[in-house]
């Protein structure tokens, strides 16, 4: 069984339902709902003839009670969708008794007989994944999928292909087992809803690479929704580690490129044909990406088969440095304290790239007492080799809660004191030698580096006796043209001694890391060497090409392909979207043309039918809707356009309409939404935009916006039927029914856009969570849409970074006073009108 696994709100619509244990008046329903929850939907002739031949002589009030259940995720007037973590906990339950679960499953397959037949195999596929996993079912169920290839294969309306796509993506999600996973036409149904949906496939890692699809289902057309991805390798090589990473970026102008078939995050299979101990995985990737592949032994020459989800092969070669030779020998021994273990490792093998051999030891807690160095066993004889001891503010501390709280050093003995304001120990700790390394950082060939280098040889050698700890040297004054790579490693070393602090938080290290690769990471085994790369397109590379490595990528690009990768948490998203605010934000649809107006990005909405509300079937034509709410500086333009002033054409945004002060934002920076204006002011700036662009902007009006969120199936969120943690700025943390959505309150909105994993199915982002958006209609009449100065109640739609994601949900509405402000109420812009 493959579904979609329960939310923690599902887990809590099942529990205050009390279906975990019925009773009373319960228990019909709960017997009922159970043995209709393998069925993809449930239409009121099923629900009807279930309760007649399973609860003979019950009430028809069953099928009301049911029917307007909370379970329910999507209802119409024709049938009802329980939510699929509701469906799957209530299935598990319905196996447990053999004899019941045949017999729905039976009566199930025969009421879905007369469906449209896209609807009857989605129905048989996920029945069959329900029944014991014996020869027979798994022959059904690949009869099942080759079924749904004919249907694809003999339809040549591309509408109605485009359908089956969607159909195809929602029924293999309740697909999947270990020996379907090796079904051909499973890998061929994935492939081609991610081709024409321009979403990821997320085959199993394991999966051999993509074929390409059979010629009778053809090629998916390029689709003008959404483009096509295009990124280009780099090999990275670490020389010390034998360490090989592939780094994806974006292509720009590159002429060797993948060519993807669907928009980022995509998926590519990387395998390896020079080793069969290593089949290859699928990765998603996303631009900025690494990959680190396995080590390479044969020749020194790294080949590899990237291929897309449409079965295209790109190989990639590429000449890997030589490994270095024998390691010097060990001439010290570095002691440490777990603490300091990543510095020291470091220090370590920048001591062996100079020729000096040094080995680790790691000093336990109080030690082996007086006169002799902490050991594995009593019976271990002392090091022949000298020790040299790193001495850092940790073990400054560790040596103050005692003598013996650090052992004392018998043999030769010195200490290595990175930074000079830590205060020496006194003598039999190693203090009789100090060996200072002031402003060090991993591989510099800095002047005090050099100098360390020359005092330790002395020091090896015995040449030097005790002395006095040094005083640092006092540098000359950096020229000019050295200021900024002074200002660089002092940064550098703020940055590393933040790593080593085990209070510094994940996302603040990710921030870091981030930093460290935009200054130099001067860390050994982290900066790597680049090597040539060659990629070409279905085909060997060509001899002798010659290749140039792809631009690098800017910061704002760095920051928004990390926005892509589904596991960036929401504190780096919100810090990411800050930080594009500094340096300016490049996206589309965020700030202003160059015309000074605002830059809205218009997403086209298709007309036809739509689920709306409690099942209500409506249509509308076609519209385009603003991608992003308004932002602070598109509201801005208004406001230094006379937005608030008293001339005659201002007058004419403001006719009909109560005109307020201007109010600062709560939160000021220019891509976060606009918050704090009221409806008046949001009707007054679709005037001023009208009037600047030449067509008609507006509001707008609830049934527009609920299509927008719901698609035409009427989903409970802009992404599917549940709600998934992350994928939101809401309230994860407060409790509903006694139980947290997740574990995400930002408690603040966030820049538009940073969450793009929640847009809706045409690509509109931010319509759950982070600011609440007016609607041009009235919330007690829906259809009443004049522009007056009335005081019947507005409606907001969408949630907000302070509600729960169940307050979130793209169905649900709330009431506001048109005159108030509110730091969680926002708005965005729709317009009719063609759009150039």
């Amino acid at each position: 069984m493959s579904w979609q696994q329960p939310t923690d709100f599902e887990h809590r619509l099942v529990d205050a339902a009390g279906l975990r244990a019925p009773w009373g008046d319960l228990a019909p329903l709960a017997r009922l709902l159970r043995l209709l929850s393998p069925a993809t939907r449930i239409e009121p002739l099923l629900l009807r003839n279930a309760r007649c031949h399973f609860l003979p002589g019950s009430g028809a009030e069953i099928e009301s009670l049911l029917w307007f259940s909370p379970l329910v995720g999507a209802r119409s007037s024709s049938d009802v969708v329980l939510h699929g973590g509701v469906a799957r906990l209530l299935a598990g339950e319905l196996r447990g008794d053999g004899a019941r679960f045949a017999e729905a499953l039976a009566f199930i397959d025969h009421h879905s007989r007369h469906w449209l037949p896209e609807d009857r195999l989605a129905q048989t596929l996920r029945l069959d994944t329900l029944r014991p996993p014996d020869a027979a079912t798994q022959e059904e169920l690949r009869q099942g999928l080759r079924d749904m290839l004919r249907l694809i294969g003999n339809e040549g309306d591309e509408a109605r292909r485009m359908r089956l796509a969607r159909s195809i993506r929602q029924t293999l999600a309740t697909v999947g087992s270990d020996a379907a996973e090796a079904f051909d036409e499973l890998r061929w149904l994935r492939q081609y809803a991610s081709c024409r949906l321009g979403t990821t496939a997320t085959p199993a890692a394991a999966s051999p690479p993509a074929a390409a699809l059979p010629a009778w289902l053809g090629e998916p057309p390029p689709s003008p929704r959404f483009r096509r991805a295009r990124l280009a390798v780099r090999v990275h090589h670490d020389v010390q580690e034998n360490r090989t990473i592939l780094h994806f970026v974006d292509a720009g102008d590159a002429a060797q490129a993948i060519e993807f078939p669907t928009p980022l995050p995509a998926d590519l299979h990387v395998g390896f044909p020079d080793r069969p101990d290593h089949p290859g995985r699928w990765h998603l990737i996303g631009s900025d990406r690494r990959v680190r592949v396995p080590p390479i032994d044969v020749g020194r020459a790294l080949r590899l088969v990237l291929t897309t989800i449409d079965g295209r092969r790109h190989q990639l070669r590429a000449t890997l440095p030589e490994p270095p030779g024998p390691l010097p020998p060990t001439r010290l021994l570095l002691s440490h304290l777990a603490e300091d273990r990543a510095p020291a490792q470091a220090i370590a093998r920048w001591l062996r790239t100079q020729g000096v051999g040094a080995e680790l030891i790691e000093e336990d807690a109080p030690a082996a007492g007086a006169g002799g160095h902490a050991a594995a066993a009593d019976d271990e004889p002392e090091p022949a080799v000298p020790i040299l001891r790193l001495w850092t503010p940790a073990a400054r501390r560790r040596l103050a809660r005692g003598p013996d709280a650090l052992p004392a050093l018998a043999v030769r003995s010195a200490l290595l004191r990175v930074d000079p304001a830590v205060e020496l120990p006194q003598p039999g700790f190693g203090a009789e030698r100090v060996l200072d390394l002031a402003g060090w950082s991993a591989g510099q060939s800095s002047e005090e580096a050099g100098r360390f280098l020359r005092q330790l040889d002395e020091w090896l050698a015995g040449d030097a006796g005790p002395s006095e700890p040094p005083s640092p040297p006092v540098p000359p004054d950096p020229p000019v043209a050295d200021t900024a790579e002074r200002e660089r490693a002092a940064e550098r070393q703020r940055l590393l001694a933040e790593l080593e602090d085990p209070g510094t938080l994940p996302p603040r290290r990710l921030a870091i890391g981030d930093r460290l690769a935009e200054i130099g990471d001067p860390r050994p085994g982290v900066g790597v060497r680049e090597v040539e790369v060659e990629v070409d397109a279905d085909g060997p590379p060509a001899e002798d090409a010659p290749v140039e490595d792809a631009p690098a990528p800017s910061e704002a690009d760095a920051l928004l392909a990390e926005l892509l990768e589904p596991a960036t948490t929401p504190p780096r998203r919100l810090a990411i979207g800050d930080r594009l605010a500094e340096i300016g934000d490049p996206r589309r649809g965020v700030g202003l043309d160059l015309r000074g107006l605002p830059d809205i990005d218009w997403v086209r909405i298709p007309g036809g039918d739509f689920i709306y509300q409690e099942g209500e079937k409506r249509s509308l034509p076609t519209f385009h809707l603003a991608r992003y709410p308004v932002t602070n500086a598109q509201y801005e333009a208004f406001v230094a356009a006379g937005g608030y002033g008293q001339g005659k054409k201002t007058a004419a945004w403001w006719r009909g309409l109560k005109r307020p002060e201007l109010s600062p934002s709560t939160w000021p920076q220019p891509n976060r939404p606009r918050t704090d204006v009221n409806w008046y002011e949001a009707v007054a700036f679709c005037r001023w935009l009208s009037a600047q662009l030449g067509y008609e902007v507006r509001l707008p009006r609830e049934d527009e916006w609920e299509r927008a969120a719901r698609a035409q199936d009427g989903r409970d969120y802009p992404w599917g039927k549940s709600y998934a943690s992350g994928q939101a700025n809401v309230d994860e943390a407060a409790r509903y029914g006694g139980k947290k959505t997740g574990k995400w309150s930002l408690e603040q909105t966030t820049a538009v856009g940073v969450y793009p994993h929640g847009a809706s199915e045409e690509g509109v982002l931010d319509l759950c969570g982070n600011v609440w958006e007016w609607c041009r209609n009235r919330y007690d009449q829906p259809d009443r849409t004049e522009l007056d100065t009335g005081d019947a109640a507005g409606v907001v739609r969408g949630g907000c970074w302070g509600d729960l994601a169940v307050d979130a949900r793209a169905s649900w509405r709330l009431r506001h006073d048109p005159v108030y402000r509110y730091l969680v109420v926002g708005f965005r812009v729709l317009s009719s009108a063609p759009i150039s």
